[in-house]
């Protein structure tokens, strides 16, 4: 499964626009920028409707709020829920503005993130 380049583009762009320096890896088909060795945002597509989009670590918190939002859904690898993470569709990211709310979601919720084993 391949990601959407331009999609990472943007977000590669977002990132570095709030002074975050992550490492991009390549993961479950997709693209991974890791920051302070955590995922903070993805690069990804639906698996069931092929839909490009982005995985972000948000916390529970904001995932419940961003779900009310219909190019949301939860981010359910495998068919199990994470519940800090959520899945946006590219349809829910034309605006820069979106892009960057999102992002800076992300960002915030990194020092309370889990690192994973």
């Amino acid at each position: 499964m391949a990601y959407d380049e331009y999609l990472a583009e943007r977000v590669r762009q977002t990132l570095s626009a709030n002074g975050v320096n992550t490492e991009a890896k390549r993961l479950m088909g997709g693209l991974c920028f890791v920051l302070n060795d955590k995922m903070c945002v993805g690069i990804s597509q639906n698996k069931k409707t092929g839909q490009p989009g982005i995985i972000a670590r948000i916390g529970e918190e904001k995932v419940q709020e961003a779900l009310q939002k219909p190019y949301c859904h939860v981010f359910s690898p495998a068919g199990r829920p994470m519940k800090d993470f959520i899945f946006i569709e590219d349809t829910g990211l034309d605006s820069e503005d979106e892009l960057a709310f999102l992002v800076r979601q992300a960002i915030d919720f990194n020092p309370l993130a889990k690192r994973s084993k």
